[in-house]
């Protein structure tokens, strides 16, 4: 028997898990990874730690081995259901998880970026590229494109030249005059983030002498069976083509939501970082009262804010649970909300200087890879219908029913609805997430025993 089921083994996960222990309550760790760290912290065990914050994270993921309960990697989360019951495969069995609280810790994931031929083999996301180059030191052999904009783009390449990889040009999709008017934010940012910053400077440094192409609106990425050359539109509409074999695209992150979604936790829509994000109170607490979300899967603000959300998370818990007062919670996470406080005006000045881009998505854009139907489909799909919804296009054109269940066209749906029905992106409402939420066999569903 398990009092709290943490769902993820990321930093806000980990840090969680190794808090509630402490307090009392008896924890679980489900992740679908082989061991802990998340995507941030991917393979910390076994790879040299470079810079404080990966040392951080190596330090974590030790103390969380030792004193972080229960773990179980390698097992993956496919339903969720009130009371709460979770329904979890690991090697092959199917079981079934009664916790009294589940904290959420599910991180997130990179923001879809549908252009003309993104579906090619030879295109991928930089960050699909960095777990590669973390977990099998993956280098390409051939000097790659870099498209896009954001941190991660500028710390993927710091770290590909590094490794000894080669990077023939970037197309810097960041809206021009983005930076200069982040300035504002940046006496709010410095006391948190000054090592970031300059870290950040170092890397915009050293890619000085690549070719970059700035103000990229339009990107198409040409080839038959695979990826040949890219085609370019910039802001003064100047149009050129490059040869490449490799593209890495990345236009920022958003939260994780389908197991939120899944679970009928409440959303809200974020203008400032173009995403749904769960509905949390000061304790992290979702509108699913046995519910807690942390780290990135609730709000993006980074890997040392996702430590420090999940240890207010566990507060929380404890006092949802009767373990601390409300007077005794109060006290401790004061210090919890200033940090995160702080890590919120940092996030500002990132969220204004790389704001998402979102560039035009020609019809002939396949949008959803998993079913092939294409934007101009969806688009048809839409038009004088303004009762459709995302679940209507799923059903008249079967965008968002393969094997990613919207993962990578769920948020571009939502933009397209609103778009064609010319009402808010929240109004536009997302895909309904139903079980199972990861790919399942029969044999693994006949297993399947009321364990707890």
């Amino acid at each position: 028997m398990t009092d709290v089921l943490v769902i993820g083994a990321g930093p806000a996960g980990m840090s969680a898990a190794l808090d509630l222990q402490q307090r009392g309550l008896a924890v679980t760790v489900v992740d679908d990874l082989p061991s802990p760290g998340g995507r941030i912290f991917a393979a910390i065990e076994s790879r040299e730690a470079h810079g404080g914050e990966e040392r951080t994270g190596a330090d974590l993921a030790a103390r969380f081995r030792k004193d972080g309960g229960t773990y179980l990697p390698a097992t993956e989360v496919w339903q969720i259901e009130v009371g709460p019951r979770v329904f979890v495969t690991q090697s092959g069995k199917a079981r079934i998880l009664k916790p009294r609280f589940v904290l959420m810790a599910t991180g997130a994931q990179e923001r879809p970026m549908p252009f003309p031929g993104w579906q090619l083999p030879g295109v991928m996301t930089i960050g699909g590229a960095q777990i590669l180059l973390k977990t099998a030191r993956q280098i390409p052999a051939d000097p790659v494109w870099l498209a896009g904009s954001g941190p991660l783009l500028l710390l993927y390449a710091h770290q590909l030249i590094s490794a000894g990889g080669a990077i023939a040009g970037v197309l810097d999709t960041t809206p021009t005059g983005s930076v200069a008017a982040a300035a504002k934010f940046l006496p709010g940012a410095v006391p948190y983030g000054w090592r970031d910053l300059a870290r950040g400077l170092a890397w915009w440094v050293g890619l000085a002498s690549t070719r970059t192409i700035r103000g990229v609106t339009a990107l198409e990425a040409v080839g038959s069976d695979r990826l040949e050359s890219i085609r370019y539109t910039t802001r003064s509409g100047d149009t050129g083509e490059v040869p490449a074999k490799l593209l890495l695209v990345h236009d920022g992150v958003v939260p994780s939501l389908h197991s939120t979604m899944a679970a009928g936790c409440a959303h809200q829509w974020n203008d400032a970082q173009r995403c749904l994000e769960p509905i949390v109170d000061r304790f992290g607490r979702s509108s699913v009262p046995e519910i807690f979300v942390a780290g990135d899967g609730a709000t993006i603000a980074g890997a040392r804010a996702a430590i420090v959300s999940g240890k207010l998370a566990a507060i929380g818990i404890a006092h949802a649970d009767g373990k601390v007062s409300a007077q005794d919670a109060e006290v401790a996470v004061a210090p919890l909300r200033r940090k995160l406080a702080s890590a919120a005006r940092f996030r500002r000045f990132v969220d204004q200087a790389y704001p998402p881009v979102e560039m035009a998505i020609p019809d002939a854009t396949m949008l959803c890879r998993c079913e092939e139907a294409t934007a101009g489909q969806i688009r048809s799909a839409l038009t004088g219908r303004p009762h459709l919804g995302a679940d209507g296009v799923k059903l008249a054109t079967r965008a968002g029913m393969g094997p990613c269940q919207g993962r990578q066209c769920g948020a571009s749906l939502n933009r397209l609805i609103a778009e064609v029905h010319g009402v808010g992106r929240e109004e536009a409402g997302f895909l309904r997430i139903r079980a199972p939420l990861k790919p399942l066999t029969l044999g693994e569903l006949a297993s399947l025993d009321e364990a707890s």
